[in-house]
């Protein structure tokens, strides 16, 4: 490995519940939604720069993730697979420091998802390192070689807060907290679900696949429209102003996804769920349901994780995340969610 490459950004995540003193991925969580906040998160420090040219992915994610990852960032991008733990970490720096690529910035997204069954050794984890080329003044460059007593993921968060000494703006994220330290919210998740052969039959959320994938920067990034001649925010995006019917024009803009408040909310308990969430209700009960507003005059009703049901109350402020929702025409179909701020 050699010394011209260096990591320039490094972002983590860590979920909120816990099982036995570990933190664990929650039911709507998998490999695909931990890799997909810990990228959220390193876009918060990597204002300005090139995108990645390629993303490696270490650990267990979904068959679609290398799809998903380029429907998540907006843009196609490149993608490789390792395997997990120090053995697939190693192969994947080895790969971002190869010479040939001096030149690409390069994003390796390591994910750690224990089994449901059997002990933990670990907690679940994501880490986002962005590597690039190493400049005269910049930060820590890609060390030589990985420790030989890397288990997992969260240690990668401890290599990386100890780099993080002489530029703690570039570092976001979880690398503060403990790998055991207990949530504010006492969440124990059930099992996480399997990928059904076929999916539910649909009454009342099915959305068409085809449809389902044009709407993703809306669902997954929450990108909406701006009308240049009378300024109105349309949210979902329709080509078409929603205010004065102009479809020239049309600036896509980002709605914040963190900050919203809860202007109405709800429960939807055993029997007036949609059917995708059948199985989500018989594991879980009742969930909630809340109405936000990302910005005034633009709303989205979103599913509530990592809380009661009617925990978020009305003026409360949330955060969103990226989860599962439910299987449907063989594959899990995703959306945001609101969440308690940390």
């Amino acid at each position: 490995m050699n010394g011209t490459r260096t990591v320039e950004r490094a972002a983590a995540y860590l979920p909120s519940a816990t099982s036995r003193g570990l933190r664990v991925a929650a039911r709507d969580e998998d490999g695909f939604t931990l890799a997909a906040t810990a990228l959220e998160r390193l876009e918060e420090v990597s204002g300005g720069l090139a995108p990645p040219a390629w993303v490696l992915f270490v650990g267990d994610l979904p068959p679609a993730a290398d799809v998903d990852v380029s429907r998540f960032l907006g843009r196609p991008v490149p993608t490789a697979r390792f395997g997990g733990g120090v053995v697939g970490l190693t192969a994947a720096m080895s790969a971002a420091a190869d010479p040939v690529r001096a030149a690409e910035p390069v994003v390796i997204v390591a994910v750690d998802l224990s089994p449901d069954e059997g002990p933990r050794a670990h907690s679940d984890a994501a880490v986002a390192l962005r590597v690039g080329e190493r400049s005269s003044v910049g930060p820590t460059p890609l060390f030589d070689a990985p420790p030989d007593d890397w288990p997992s993921t969260p240690t990668v968060f401890r290599w990386a807060r100890e780099r993080a000494v002489e530029e703690p703006g570039l570092w976001v994220g979880d690398f503060g907290v403990p790998v055991s330290s207990a949530p504010t919210t006492d969440l124990v998740p059930v099992p996480r679900p399997l990928l059904p052969i076929d999916g539910p039959v649909s009454q009342g959320a099915y959305v068409p696949r085809a449809r389902y994938v044009e709407n993703l920067p809306s669902r997954w990034r929450f990108w909406a429209e701006r009308c240049s001649s009378c300024q109105s925010v349309t949210f979902p995006p329709r080509g078409r102003c929603r205010q004065c019917g102009g479809t020239e024009h049309l600036e896509p803009i980002g709605l914040p996804r963190d900050g919203g408040e809860v202007v109405a909310s709800t429960t939807i308990g055993p029997g007036g769920q949609p059917t995708e969430f059948d199985d989500q209700v018989a594991a879980g009960g009742s969930y909630g349901v809340v109405l936000v507003d990302l910005i005034p005059g633009v709303r989205a009703t979103l599913q509530v994780a990592d809380a009661r049901p009617g925990q978020l109350k009305i003026g409360a402020r949330v955060h969103t995340r990226l989860r599962r929702l439910y299987p449907m025409e063989g594959e899990w179909r995703y959306g945001r969610k609101a969440i308690p701020p940390p």
